[in-house]
């Protein structure tokens, strides 16, 4: 048997070596493809409204840093028909506008590439404020190990009756850069909402459920008009009691469109890396389009926009500090 092994090891290593082949994919690349224009532009009342514009790259170019598309001619109007040209701000690759959006306000964006027009629109949501959060805390358990904590969060916000509406739920460690704390594993699994998320996911990704950590989109389907309190938990492994006196928490309820709703569904459902979710939600707008959802006539991209509810809170304030056994 000894004999036999080091007699396949090789050949298995041979037909290893042997599967490998170049290919040359120039035959395969679409110059009016390459030549669209991948608009990106994510609306909040926070920031000046910005557009962002690059062309796709081919499959095997290299392509370390975005690339954006300069001396376009671009304007945006709002409901009221008022028009401005955006500029291009070389800072931050972007064109951008003197104004903040409002909430509830409709924009439309439009591009003159002297061969077509390409017009993208959105109307961004109205805010939905966290309305209260409670938290409860079992521990120390076995989850993982013997010492681990599970707190529960309920997070309560009003849903507004008689129409569609979309959201963004994230929670984030709040804690001081020289603080010592600890932020847990967040699981989204429980909720109704997220089940629903998951029904929607799966018509194209079987298999698929809400497990990671930056936070999920979801619908008001099924509590349409309703005060609902959505049920996450979060899981501290072994931590160090002794040394940890605050578990600070921003917890971000965003109110979101529906293209930004279907684009981040169909980002899902295209089972990419879920790390796309951290951080400012803008980084979503900015993945170069493959067959995910797209609201840009003419192009490619996405218009979205969002209004963002936080409420800052201490795990160990909410629960009266570690429980005992």
């Amino acid at each position: 048997m000894k004999f036999l092994i080091r007699m396949l090891i090789p050949t298995f290593l041979f037909l290893l070596t042997s599967c490998e082949q170049e290919w040359d994919l120039e035959g395969y690349r679409d110059s009016e493809l390459e030549n669209t224009l991948v608009v990106n532009a994510i609306l909040n009342p926070d920031s000046l409204l910005r557009v962002s514009v690059s062309r796709p790259f081919f499959f095997s170019q290299q392509h370390s840093e975005f690339s954006p598309v300069e001396n376009l001619a671009m304007t945006v109007s709002d409901t009221n028909g008022q028009t401005e040209t955006l500029k291009y701000d070389p800072g931050s690759k972007s064109y951008l506008s003197t104004i903040y959006p409002h909430c509830g306000e409709r924009y439309e964006i439009a591009i003159n590439t002297n061969r077509e027009i390409i017009i993208t629109h959105d109307e961004i949501p109205h805010k939905v404020d966290i309305q209260d959060v409670s938290v409860g805390v079992e521990g120390p358990i076995h989850i993982y190990w013997d010492t681990d904590y599970r707190f529960t969060y309920k997070i309560t916000f009003q849903d507004t009756k008689g129409e569609p509406n979309y959201y963004f739920l994230a929670i984030d460690d709040n804690s001081l850069p020289y603080e010592f704390s600890q932020m847990g594993q967040v699981d989204y699994t429980g909720d109704y909402v997220f089940h629903v998320l998951a029904s929607v996911v799966n018509n194209g990704l079987q298999g698929w459920q809400p497990d990671g950590v930056f936070g999920y989109p979801f619908s008001d389907e099924g509590i349409d008009g309703k005060q609902y309190s959505l049920t996450v938990t979060e899981i501290l492994q072994t931590p160090l009691v002794q040394m940890i006196e605050r578990l600070p928490r921003k917890i971000k309820l965003y109110s979101i469109s529906k293209p930004y709703y279907e684009y981040m569904v169909s980002v899902l459902s295209m089972d990419y890396d879920e790390s796309a979710f951290k951080g400012n939600l803008l980084s979503l707008g900015l993945m170069e389009p493959s067959k995910i959802y797209s609201n840009i006539s003419g192009g490619a991209g996405i218009m979205g926009s969002y209004c963002l509810s936080t409420m800052e809170i201490d795990l160990l304030e909410h629960t009266g500090g570690w429980p005992k056994k």
